[in-house]
């Protein structure tokens, strides 16, 4: 008897191990084709910006909820705390939106260009010859507002990278703004060669950097900065598989 009370009490003081649960996390993200940088198309979010948030998620015990929005809508969600984490984000985009907001950004996550991209035979000619310049609904090109404001520039929105690539092919614009990344992935996919539209340095042009950014979560921002410094080689790894 004594031998079968031992064995009760022994096995009822035995736990299974405890296993961690993830931490749920929502990240905004926008709901167009950019690759190589990202994209959704309705039901997954891929590209580079993606795998970066799932390894750091899945090294520091988060799981990841997708939510995608029209870039204007994503950055109001973000400024009023509606999603955890945004990404891409930058302090200067729609700072309209966020001013006042308790907005805190990481360490850059990738560089990005963002020119005018010619037909070759087009390549240095001079500013003032580009007076119909090309542009995705919801972007915005910086570098050339001086010149659209003073009317030396109009702009032709498309609801695509793919009909602006294929407007400046034709010829009905003088040039595509676009970042030089997606572009050349949007001629490929067109199967055009990708030298078809080339990035005239000469042209007014700016580099930026791509963020995590958050008003709801600093937390969070702050041990993705941590873990990438810690991971410098599954950044590169992914900026290779990527292409850039």
């Amino acid at each position: 008897m004594k031998t079968l009370l031992a064995s009760f009490t022994l096995a009822a003081l035995t736990f299974a191990p405890l296993t961690a649960v993830a931490e749920p996390i929502t990240i905004g993200v926008e709901t167009i084709e950019y690759l190589p940088h990202y994209n959704w198309d309705g039901e997954s979010y891929t590209g580079f910006g993606a795998d970066v948030l799932t390894r750091f998620a899945a090294d520091e015990g988060y799981e990841i909820t997708w939510r995608a929005l029209p870039i204007t809508r994503l950055m109001q969600a973000v400024a009023n705390g509606d999603v955890d984490l945004k990404y891409p984000d930058n302090a200067y985009w729609s700072a309209e939106i966020k001013e006042g907001k308790p907005m805190v950004y990481s360490a850059p996550v990738v560089e990005a260009i963002d020119g005018v991209l010619v037909k070759p035979e087009n390549l240095g000619k001079p500013v003032e010859e580009v007076t119909r310049l090309g542009i995705v609904l919801g972007f915005t090109a910086f570098s050339w507002l001086d010149r659209i404001n003073s009317g030396a520039v109009t702009l032709t929105e498309n609801s695509s990278f793919n009909g602006m690539a294929k407007q400046a092919l034709n010829g009905r614009i003088d040039g595509a703004y676009a970042n030089t990344d997606v572009a050349r992935r949007v001629l490929v996919d067109l199967g055009e060669a990708p030298d078809a539209l080339v990035f005239d340095e000469s042209l007014p042009h700016s580099a930026s950097n791509y963020h995590v950014s958050s008003s709801k979560r600093p937390e969070v921002v702050a041990k993705f900065d941590a873990w990438m410094a810690a991971h410098p080689e599954v950044i590169a790894e992914l900026k290779a598989k990527h292409g850039f």
